[in-house]
């Protein structure tokens, strides 16, 4: 937010004609020109879209359709707003489910209805004041220029900005988004030897997460929930901790302890509904599934997997027509959606196994398995796990085994996913078996890749590079050796000059990697060597 409250480009959205024509009249008589209006969420995300707005003001409650949460929660997620924009939520409601929905979803204010212009002026010119300075962050953010947004963070800093504790969490986050764990706990540290503040204790609990020290995660989330019960991120995490420690029977409980408190969050009520399943517990499975189905119907957060999952436990529960009734409605949610379609399929082929008709089971599993075939290694590694279990079930051991390795070679260093294939191959007794593929698979990625660094070091650069360019067209998630390559490319450059295909060979694959691991370590020191040679810096 760079401009004085006279200046802003402000959208106001209500489903009340009265209500956007008083909120207007409101700005305008503050002196502002620049003002649109959204009677829903699609024509707010329309909007949105098209416009860059400083500020927004938007009501909670928008009749059929998204409401304000939801259309915040998309906002964020499309990048339509930033961190320098100013949303302000309008609600006459005062129940503990909205309040808690609004705090997660952090907008920068929310009002209580009636206002008036002189409570609404306010409390714009002191958000104006407190987001002055965020503008240039924001700007390196959405050029996914990261180390330049830490940067901007810095000089704020330096400078006193009024409200520093906002700027060090921009920046915290930034750090978490780019891997680099030793910066940002140095950070928190400093912010910790002031105060214990929830956000930075739980951001150090974050990185013992991902450092694999689960216990010591879970210890700390535990401190920030005993300090502030109300605060869900520490909860979430919590729940993550004690399934990474095993102890799913205690992530459920923590899960069900944080939607009695803010039950309208789509991502807490799936994750609950899949360990409730995982631990058998049925009926919290299915309240959880259908809440999440109900509350995500007009969100960002609607998933084909709370379906299927859903079907599952109808399906568990001796209830085969729910289970299919269930996938019918999600036939009909994600019409157009492959993988989605893939999904349903997949789930739909359960259910028809498990009765006994065959040929529907078989029908549905061929469906879903040229399916994937269409999406050819588009399928993220959660979707392929649950069609290889459907694969199994129907006997069909070959192609499950096949659709594994073909997950652990694209994710060769990922612990968890190796863990997660091995608890497949065990549910089915497979559990030696599936160590051996799990091994075999990991080894012949590295063998690849150890040869392609070899022949770089040998300084046959272009027989590394061919080498490499056929393992990324056969593990196309692979993001090991897609930077592999992308270094190579870039030492060719660096020793023979810019070569404009190269440049762009290069930068599709750094875009693959950001696509797929925003904090690969490597991304950014790449990207601003490409850039270099490019002469865009």
């Amino acid at each position: 937010m760079t401009v004085p409250l006279q200046q802003a480009n402000i959208l106001i959205i209500d489903d009340f004609q009265g209500m956007r024509t008083m909120l207007r009249e409101f700005v305008k008589s503050m002196g502002v020109t620049k003002v649109d209006t959204a009677g829903n969420g699609k024509d707010a995300m329309n909007q949105l879209r098209m416009t860059k707005y400083d500020i927004v003001i938007c009501d909670y409650n928008l009749g059929p359709g998204q409401n304000g949460q939801q259309i915040l929660e998309e906002a964020k997620l499309r990048k339509y707003i930033g961190v320098s924009t100013i949303w302000v939520m309008v609600t006459a409601e005062k129940t503990p489910e909205m309040v808690m929905g609004a705090a997660e979803i952090k907008p920068d204010d929310y009002l209580l209805k009636p206002i008036n212009q002189g409570l609404l002026e306010s409390r714009l010119e002191k958000l104006i004041a407190r987001k002055l300075s965020l503008n240039g962050i924001e700007t390196a953010i959405k050029a996914r220029n990261y180390p330049a947004a830490i940067a901007q963070c810095d000089q704020q800093l330096e400078a006193q900005a009024l409200h520093p504790q906002e700027i060090l969490r921009i920046k915290s986050d930034l750090l978490l988004t780019i891997g680099d764990y030793e910066t940002a706990k140095a950070l928190f540290d400093s912010v910790l030897a002031a105060r214990s503040v929830p956000w930075a204790k739980t951001g150090l609990g974050k990185l013992h997460f991902h450092a694999g020290e689960y216990a010591r995660a879970k210890e700390i989330f535990q401190e920030v929930l005993a300090e502030n019960s109300m605060y869900m991120d520490s909860s979430d995490w919590l729940a993550k901790s004690l399934d990474a420690l095993g102890d799913t029977e205690q992530a459920q409980q923590v899960l069900l302890d944080a939607v009695k408190l803010s039950p309208n969050s789509p991502t807490r009520q799936k994750t609950l509904g899949e360990t409730a399943y995982k631990n058998g517990a049925l009926d919290v499975a299915q309240a959880a599934f259908e809440k999440t189905i109900k509350i995500s119907e007009f969100s960002s957060h609607k998933n084909p997997a709370v379906y299927a999952g859903l079907a599952k436990v109808f399906s568990d529960k001796d209830s085969p027509e729910e289970a299919l009734k269930i996938l019918e409605q999600s036939k009909s949610a994600f019409k157009g959606n492959p993988e989605a379609a893939m999904q349903t399929a997949a789930a739909e082929s359960l259910v028809y196994h498990k009765i006994g008709q065959s040929e529907k089971a078989e029908a549905a599993m061929a469906n879903a398995e040229r399916l994937m075939d269409e999406l050819s290694g588009k399928v993220n590694a959660d979707v392929a796990m649950e069609m290889a279990k459907s694969l199994f079930k129907l006997g069909k051991k070959d192609k499950a085994c096949g659709l594994l390795r073909n997950v652990i070679k694209n994710n060769h260093e990922n612990a968890g996913i190796s863990s997660q294939i091995q608890a497949v191959f065990e549910s089915e007794q497979l559990g030696a078996e599936g160590l051996a593929l799990v091994n075999e698979s990991r080894q012949e990625v590295v063998n690849i890749n150890n040869q392609g660094v070899m022949l770089a070091k040998e300084g046959n650069l272009l027989e590394a590079a061919t080498l490499l360019r056929k393992a990324v067209e056969n593990l196309p998630n692979n993001e090991v050796i897609i930077m592999n390559l992308c270094g190579l490319l870039i030492g060719l450059m660096s020793k023979e000059g810019k070569n404009e295909a190269m440049v762009l060979e290069a930068k599709q694959l750094l875009d693959r990697v950001q696509d797929l691991n925003p904090a690969n370590k490597k991304h950014h020191e790449y990207a601003n060597a490409l850039a270099r040679i490019a002469g865009d810096k």
